[in-house]
């Protein structure tokens, strides 16, 4: 890796500090990669919403986004995962970036699930004409 890239070594950071770096402009990288799903999703949403079983779902997110955070707090802590800090929104819960757990958490189980309803309905629609 470049110097200017490598995270600071063990006995250079404080006991709760993270490893990271700043490379770039600042801008929503991250954030901006989500847009595609969002074009997707509402055409999926509009099928399936009628199945939706909206507890179900906020359910299975609620339990994913519990294990990721601390999984993620986990992975950062350790050095395993780090983060550009000029690409990120700012701020941080844990430790991990606001936009992991309010976007990157719940919506791709919720997408799973409504493409999922989508592909049933489709198959459900060819069966039945």
């Amino acid at each position: 890796m470049p110097e200017h890239i490598q995270p600071l070594p063990p006995e250079g950071k404080k006991k709760e500090e993270f490893p990271t770096y700043r490379r770039g402009a600042w801008w929503p990288a991250f954030s901006l990669l989500l847009l595609p799903f969002l074009f997707l999703f509402k055409p999926f949403y509009s099928v399936a919403r009628k199945e939706l079983n909206g507890r179900a779902a906020l359910a299975t997110i609620l339990c994913f986004e519990t294990f990721m955070l601390f999984a993620e707090h986990y992975s950062l802590k350790r050095g395993h995962w780090v983060y550009n800090e000029a690409r990120i929104w700012g701020p941080k819960v844990f430790g991990v970036p606001l936009e992991e757990p309010l976007l990157y958490y719940w919506f791709p189980g919720l997408f799973v699930i409504v493409f999922m309803l989508f592909v049933k309905h489709k198959i459900e629609g060819r069966k039945n004409s």
